[in-house]
């Protein structure tokens, strides 16, 4: 059985690297951020497992990407993972970027975890289309493999268009 740690909020507060050195140390399998980049102040969106109010602590989301680039500099075996990336919240081109890169610095360690979250306004703020998250994510995921899988990657989609482009390293 393998045994991972999710950080814990506020995460921000804490040093990613230290944690990260700590939790190889420890034994540790695996090392998850995850992400809200913004929340509305007034949202109409409940929360999931309280129906009601966002917690506090969900105010004090880290970047994931950052803190995983942290993390990896200063480990060798842990596996770093996003738990979750709101997939439909960020652009192909660059995520595709992010993901590559980390990847090809963690020597293979990084593990992809998305969702597409759970809060209209975030959402929509974000460029979502939530009411139809699922269907963007999935356009994401193909305009991601596109561009992981071929030498000059071009996708036309609802949600993502582009034309032929350049997109190293691949993971």
């Amino acid at each position: 059985m393998s045994v991972g740690i999710v950080v814990p909020l506020p995460a921000y507060t804490l040093d990613p690297a230290f944690i990260a050195r700590k939790a190889e140390e420890l034994g540790f399998e695996s090392i998850y951020y995850h992400e809200h980049p913004i929340l509305p102040v007034h949202s109409a969106s409940p929360f999931p497992s309280t129906g009601g109010e966002i917690p506090w602590t969900y105010r004090h989301f880290s970047e994931p990407y950052i803190s995983l680039a942290m993390a990896c500099a200063v480990t060798t075996k842990i596996k770093l993972a996003t738990g979750i990336t709101l997939i439909t919240e960020r652009n192909p081109l660059i995520l595709a970027k992010q993901i590559s890169v980390l990847d090809q610095h963690s020597k293979g360690r990084f593990i992809f975890g998305i969702g597409t979250g759970w809060n209209r306004e975030e959402s929509t703020m974000m460029g979502a289309d939530f009411d139809h998250r699922w269907t963007q994510a999935r356009e994401a995921v193909l305009a991601l493999k596109e561009l992981w899988t071929k030498d000059e990657a071009e996708f036309h989609g609802r949600y993502y268009d582009f034309p032929p482009v350049y997109c190293y390293p691949k993971p």
